[in-house]
Order: C-alpha cells, then structure tokens, then sequence
C-alpha cells in the first residue's frame, strides 16, 4: 500500500565553501534519514551567490521505485561529474533527495518542503505523470524550475517545468506509422489507470488514424493490478495487429508475462511501449529480444559522453544490465540545467529558469538541444533500437530532431 505520508529523506550535501582543491574533488556525502528537515531556517532566501541546490523527488518505494531509483542514480553522477569539473563557477552543487512513494500527496508535501526549508534553487524528479503536475503546481506557485527525466509529458504546461524525457509525440511519431505498415490496422491501447497513460492513448488515437489505421480496444488498470487475465481476454478479443502499452513499474513485467500467457503476445503481434524499455529488459529478455523500440537515449550510443557515464554507472552500481533511459535522461538533463545556472551567474530560482528557456546545449541527446517555448518539451535527437538477446539496445536509426511544437496553455 502507498502511504500517505512522506517517507525518509536522504539529504546529500556540500558543505561551506571550502578550499578551490577540495570543492574540485567532488561533493562531501552526508546522509541522514528521518523528516526533520534540512538545518535552514524557513527565513533564509537562496543566496544568488551561493550553492547550486537541487531538490529530488523521486519514488525510491512503492510500484515504481526501480525506475526512481535509476532516475536517482543518474542524476549522483551528473553532480558528481559538474563537481569534479569544479562546481558552477566554482560553487559546488548540492542535492537533497526525498522519497514520494508514487503519491502526488506526498509529491506536493515534499517539494513545498524543498522550496521552503532547503530553499533549493532547483527541483528535479518524480517518475509518473500524476506526481510530477504536482510538483510541477509547486514549481509555478514557488517560480521554482522543476525538470523531468520520464518518458512522456504531463497533459498541463507549467512555466517553470521542463521535460528531458521524450514526449508523447516524439516516442510516437517516428513509430506509429512503421507498426502499421508491419503489423497490420489494428491498434489496441491498454495502460495504468493515472493521467497520463491516458493523455498517451489520445495521442496514440491521433496518430493512429493519421497512419491509416483505427484503434479497436482501450483499457486501463489501476497501479499494482496482478491479475491480468480479464483485460488481456478483451484486448485479444479485438484481434488487434499491434498493442501500444503504457503500463508502467513493476506492473509493465506482470502484464507482459500474462499477456504472453494467455495468448495475445505473439511474435506475429506489434508490441511497443513502456513495458519494452530498458529497465525491464532483466526480468523480460526473450519476451522483447528482437523487438524495435523507439527511445532518447541508449546505453549503446557509440560517442564518448554516453561511454563515459555508461562506464561510471556501471562501476558505481555493479551494474551488468542495460542501463534505463530514464538514468540518461536524468543525467543529461541535469547537465543542461546546470549549464543553464552557469550561463544564469546566479543561483536565483527565476534568473536559472530564464536561461533554461534560452539555452542551446550539445549532448548525446543531440546537438543545439533546446525547450520548445509553446509545450517546454526537449527538442532532441529520437532512436529506434533492436533489442538483443543478450540486453543489448543497440542503436539502428536515429531520428534528427524530432520535434514536438504542439502548443499547452500554462506555458511562457
């Protein structure tokens, strides 16, 4: 069961200015759980001058806490890489983690809790859609910048919400079309029961019928659903040629495997969705070894960046499995925020929020990514990967620039 209040938080910081040799070293580790708080008083302001804060919600328990947690581990290595290159000029960057447990309740609770006690200059986190318009209201009511790492894009623009996962349109654009001319016309949707699987499936709609083809079944199923087999019945019912599946967390496994089961996942069927990344690929292998699926980022991205943080993930966390897409984003995506606190000069919420939206900035993610100003989404690079047999993502295509200009109200 989710709990309905804040669970431990892990505070990670750099203390006072020290010498430029130790601050160059890295970021001094302090962990502390329980939900005293951080020793700032709720009077003190960020100082412009000061520190490079960064605020974490991130489910590290609950449904989703692998995902959370590679979000996690994606964004250690990034501070720890700034750090090391000497801090945002030459101050160090710190970041505080608290733990959500997938509850937008508590998502809401710990992020005023950033903003106001640890003032941070930044948020960042949270894996589902729900949780982070949370913490994206918190973001605008406190002119806080939050950035995002998931897959997918909240259905409401916030001004000081930015996403480096890839949007809804970017995943599906390049891909929709290609299922159809495989598979067949026949599209059945089925996701968690939370916003934004469902803002996917109206975007899936769309772009279904553009392609030529229509959808025949639409289901969804709450978060921690283990029995799959009345939903799996009617989606094979519709006979579809291809399933789009944004189930999400421990449950994408469980339905993936009853799916195969009882008959509807084939290798005569399209199967594309969350249930195909990477973070999966351990407990699925056969089941998606084969399978083409469109992603930002991949382990297997041949340029020295992706090989270095791959090398640094996989020392960090005895890692031999592919890497999740989303502990990339996280770390490429919190890269191009601190670029934006160092073009910025300040460690003023407001002042980084602007340079966010002006930033031009080269990555593995592509070359001159930048926000969108009309939807806040990543304009980047997209690519289609196989799936091996041994894990594996290797990159097959990539997709320059997909680019999502669909306008949301909220956003300026």
């Amino acid at each position: 069961m989710v709990p309905s209040h804040p669970r431990a938080r892990d505070r990670r910081m750099t203390p006072a200015p020290r010498p430029a040799a130790l601050v160059a070293a890295g970021t001094l580790v302090l962990a502390l759980t329980g939900c005293q708080g951080a020793a700032i008083s709720d009077d003190e302001a960020p100082a412009a001058g000061g520190p490079v804060r960064i605020g974490v919600v991130v489910p590290l328990t609950g449904p989703v806490s692998q995902v959370g947690t590679a979000l996690r581990n994606g964004l250690e290595l990034a501070v720890k890489k700034v750090n090391a290159d000497g801090g945002v000029h030459g101050r160090p960057v710190e970041y505080v983690v608290v733990d959500d447990a997938g509850d937008p309740a508590n998502s809401t609770q710990l992020a005023r809790r950033l903003v106001r006690q640890d003032k941070v200059t930044m948020l960042f986190g949270t894996i589902t859609g729900d949780t982070a318009e949370a913490v994206g209201r918190v973001a605008d009511e406190a002119h806080v910048p939050f950035g995002t790492a998931i897959l997918g894009d909240t259905e409401h623009c916030f001004a000081y919400q930015w996403g480096f996962g890839e949007s809804t349109r970017q995943m599906l654009t390049p891909t929709v079309p290609g299922l159809i001319e495989k598979y067949g016309t026949k599209v059945a949707l089925v996701g968690s029961d939370y916003n934004y699987p469902r803002f996917y499936g109206g975007v899936a709609k769309e772009l279904v019928k553009e392609a030529g083809g229509r959808v025949v079944a639409e289901e969804y199923s709450p978060l921690g659903q283990t029995d799959w087999q009345p939903v799996i019945g009617r989606l094979k019912a519709a006979e579809p040629d291809t399933v789009l599946s944004m189930v999400v967390g421990a449950d994408a496994v469980t339905f993936s495997k009853q799916a195969q089961q009882f008959g509807l996942l084939t290798p005569e069927l399209g199967f594309e969705g969350a249930p195909l990344d990477a973070d999966f690929q351990p407990a699925l292998g056969g089941l998606v070894a084969g399978r083409t699926h469109t992603v930002r980022w991949s382990d297997r991205l041949d340029d020295a960046e992706s090989r270095g943080f791959a090398k640094d993930y996989r020392t960090a966390h005895q890692w031999k499995a592919p890497i999740p897409e989303v502990a990339g984003n996280a770390y490429f995506g919190v890269r191009f925020l601190l670029a934006a606190a160092a073009k910025a000069g300040s460690s003023d919420p407001e002042a980084v929020n602007k340079a966010i939206g002006g930033l031009s900035f080269d990555s593995p993610l592509g070359k001159g990514t930048r926000f969108e100003p009309a939807n806040h989404v990543l304009q980047a690079d997209m690519r289609e990967v196989t799936i091996g047999r041994d894990g594996a993502y290797t990159v097959a295509r990539t997709h320059p620039m997909v680019a999502d200009t669909t306008p949301k109200k909220g956003c300026s």
